[in-house]
């Protein structure tokens, strides 16, 4: 009988001392306790894991974004009001639209034809019924014979004849002079971007905004109307090309002056980007003229249910220090009509705490599985012991 208990590791029976006896473990009990104590401490890392990432999602909550991260923070009231400004890096300026005059000033390599009447050496040479002009040259001078130089480059075609008129009475009695432009040289404004003949055009002093565009043979289908530009000596304009061109706004048909540029830029560059606890995170084309932060989440699918918390950030900007705007969803849906988005936003919704903690759950939970399967292998292996052991006891009584 004592070796068969030896045997077994059953040592219920053998005595220690006389008159008492050391009880043995259970072998199921110890593994099943062995097997508990496994599994609770990789319930207590998953928990611990989820608590870190409640305290993960609290830092992705834009609200607690401060100018010390290294961004711009604005709220939706800001949005709203930003919406209506152009996202421009030039300097915008407020312009008195009432002081547009359709003058122009001669430059150089301006071509003139010159007619000083019974004076055809003082007049521009002719080549036939043909004029051929005399160019103001680079010093900004026209060069006649007999007469000289007479300063042209900076005056109006009437202040350049009265010039004139004075300088050739030092040789002429009461000359009768007069002057045209027969080629405007000096001057350019441009217009880039979607028109379909994008280039260079000369400033006469009497082309519009409206008209340059027609010279670039207008705007295609495919050109994005509300971020069109016009910058003049490095500034924005503030003009509105839809406006102009849909709602017929000619209050600021300007005249085109030297230097213009008149910008159109594609419509298929017009993207915003819907990220973070939606249904389908993705890139959504600006299709129209405008698109509204509601209608940039729908077409993701909406926030994720159960997910996705009431907070989201629109992005704005480049990488250096963007412009956060951290917004209440509910809030901003009150007003959808007013926030506008920009081509290049990033809008993302923030997770909920419970949301990461499953996440978390999902990466742990095969080591729990794995725990699991290892202490039922050893439970295995225990009860195999124990049921050989009573057999071997049987045959050795």
């Amino acid at each position: 009988m004592l070796r068969a208990s030896l045997l077994s590791g059953n040592t219920a029976h053998v005595t220690s001392q006389p008159g008492r006896t050391t009880p043995s473990a259970d072998p199921v009990r110890s593994c099943r306790s062995r097997r508990s104590t496994t599994i609770r401490r990789a319930l207590a890392c998953v928990l611990a894991v989820a608590g870190a990432s409640g305290c993960a999602a609290d830092r992705f909550r834009y609200d607690r974004m401060r100018e010390s991260d290294g961004v711009e923070v604005r709220e939706l009231e800001d949005l709203m009001r930003d919406s209506t400004a152009p996202d421009l890096t030039a300097e915008r300026v407020e312009y008195d639209f009432t002081a547009e005059r359709d003058e122009y000033r001669l430059g150089k390599n301006d071509v003139l034809a010159i007619f000083v009447m019974d004076h055809p050496e003082l007049s521009s040479q002719r080549i036939g019924t043909e004029v051929s002009g005399t160019t103001i040259r680079k010093d900004g001078n026209v060069h006649l014979p007999v007469v000289g130089p007479v300063r042209a480059a900076g005056l109006t075609l009437t202040e350049f004849e009265q010039a004139l008129r004075e300088s050739a009475a030092r040789f002429v009695v009461a000359p009768q002079v007069s002057v045209e432009i027969l080629r405007h040289e000096s001057q350019k404004f441009f217009v880039l971007g979607q028109v379909r003949q994008p280039g260079a055009f000369a400033v006469d002093g009497d082309t519009t905004l409206l008209e340059g565009l027609s010279l670039a043979g207008g705007i295609p289908e495919t050109a994005d109307l509300s971020e069109a530009t016009v910058v003049r000596s490095g500034t924005i304009l503030p003009i509105d090309l839809l406006d102009l061109l849909e709602r017929g706004d000619t209050s600021r048909n300007v005249y085109m002056q030297a230097g213009d540029v008149v910008y159109v830029p594609s419509r298929a560059d017009a993207k915003v980007y819907v990220l973070g606890e939606v249904q389908q995170p993705r890139v959504v084309p600006i299709t129209g003229t405008r698109i509204t932060l509601a209608e940039a989440l729908a077409s993701a699918g909406g926030p994720s249910p159960a997910r996705a918390r009431r907070e989201l950030a629109v992005i704005r900007g480049g990488f250096a220090k963007p412009i956060v705007y951290r917004i209440d969803l509910e809030q901003a849906l009150l007003v959808d009509e007013h926030v506008l988005l920009r081509p290049g936003d990033r809008i993302v919704i923030a997770p909920t705490g419970l949301s990461s903690a499953s996440r978390y759950m999902q990466q742990v939970l095969p080591f729990l599985q794995g725990a699991q399967a290892i202490g039922l292998a050893a439970s295995g292996g225990t009860n195999a012991g124990v049921q050989a052991a009573t057999a071997a006891s049987t045959v050795v009584e």
